[in-house]
């Protein structure tokens, strides 16, 4: 660091955020040392870590320069070898050529078609969920609410049949949770089993197409390119993971970013028909995913920085979300902004979040739902108190206990 007496906290580390990001330390890296440096225990050349949105957009865009491969997850010191390795298999870790080819493959099953004919279905899947605690005067706003939507979207889409789907939310939350009680022999092991299930359904889809997305996907073809089964099963773990827990910790966090700003909140429940924009400014605000990796394949200069070719470079999309010379008054909620150029699903390049509408689309209807159904919500105690998720990627809560006075019944 430049400054030496500032107290610089190791964003590698979990224990970072487990009372929040670090937004006040973000706000002094972007004033004094926008690209700065970073000790790391297995990066033998520490890590870069770049907080301006500008910057952020830079490395994130040019991709022929900084690239994903190995994979773009910052490693928190602890991982085991293979953990590492297995991630490297993903999409969101290849480059192009494999990365466009892989994508153009994969778009076909997030089709705008696709992903708007689920909205009856999202519908119905939010109504039942909020039904369920109609008897109920409180409950956990994680493990109650956000953590089932998007979950039973994905088996829905994937095609995984109702009587598995409790195993495989457990093996999700073994594998791709942030439990720090699970060991790596747990995570390993849950990761086999998932691993092994998703071979046998596309073994079923290659024998019975059926309407889902498995079946598309094994079926996609792009100038005489299929996907293998393999890369196929690989993406359903990536879909497992990728496509809930983005969404859940945007419904949750900006459910409390709500009822922590009432007057934001009452505009909202009068205006519905402004969810969309509003959603952007929640998805700025809260911004999920915190931060994401890049490794320069030559060296390069960076905001005035001399970066070597493999040295890792961090995109805090947090910090970025939260810069004074992208948005006015960055730190206040402020449903009605616009422009919002945030960079919570990425800040642009060929690899923006594949599943941004699909996310969008169920945050519109769980918030819709949440405005309209829930009479008297309220955060039940202190949420500096709750526990947050125990993860140097994302920005959630582990626990957030929430009361209601009446849940209206569903329109």
């Amino acid at each position: 660091m430049t400054d030496t007496t500032v107290d610089a906290p190791a964003l590698h580390e979990p224990e970072t955020y487990a009372h929040g990001v670090p937004y006040e330390y973000y706000r002094w890296l972007r004033d004094n040392d926008p690209v700065a440096h970073m000790d790391h225990p297995t990066y033998p050349g520490g890590y870069w870590v770049v907080t301006r949105h500008e910057d952020v957009q830079r490395v994130s865009r040019h991709s022929t320069t900084f690239r994903n491969a190995p994979d773009p997850f910052l490693d928190d010191g602890r991982m085991a070898r293979d953990e590492n390795a297995s991630s490297s298999e993903l999409l969101i870790s290849k480059d192009a050529p494999d990365h466009i080819k892989l994508r153009k493959l994969i778009n076909k099953g997030f089709t705008p078609r696709r992903v708007a004919d689920l909205s009856d279905r999202l519908r119905a899947r939010t109504d039942a969920i909020i039904d369920g605690l109609a008897d109920r005067g409180s409950c956990d706003l994680v493990h109650d609410l956000a953590l089932w939507l998007p979950l039973h979207v994905i088996a829905d889409m994937v095609g995984v049949p109702e009587e598995d789907r409790k195993q495989v939310f457990d093996w999700t939350e073994l594998t791709f949770g942030f439990d720090p009680d699970v060991t790596a022999e747990q995570r390993a092991q849950a990761m086999t089993e998932m691993f092994l299930y998703a071979d046998g359904l596309a073994s079923e889809r290659e024998k019975e197409p059926r309407d889902d997305l498995l079946s598309v996907l094994l079926g996609a073809e792009v100038d005489g390119e299929k996907l293998t089964k393999f890369q196929i099963e690989v993406f359903f773990m990536l879909l497992q993971n990728a496509g809930s827990e983005t969404t859940r910790n945007l419904i949750t966090t900006g459910t409390l970013a709500l009822l922590q700003h009432p007057d934001q909140l009452e505009w909202l429940r009068a205006n519905l028909d402004q969810l969309p924009g509003a959603i952007e400014e929640l998805l700025r605000y809260v911004t999920p995913v915190i931060h994401f990796t890049r490794t320069p394949a030559t060296d390069v200069q960076l905001g005035g920085t001399h970066i070597a070719a493999g040295e890792r470079v961090l995109m805090v999309y947090a910090s970025a979300n939260r810069d004074e010379r992208a948005f006015d008054r960055p730190d206040e909620l402020d449903l009605t902004r616009d422009p919002n150029d945030h960079v919570a699903f990425g800040a642009g390049g060929p690899h923006f979040c594949l599943g941004a509408n699909l996310a969008r689309l169920e945050a519109r209807i769980m918030f819709e739902q949440i405005l309209t159904r829930f009479e008297g919500l309220r955060v039940d105690g202190d949420p500096a108190t709750f526990p947050r998720v125990h993860s140097n990627l994302i920005d959630g809560f582990a626990e957030l206990p929430i009361a209601w006075d009446r849940i209206a019944p569903a329109a």
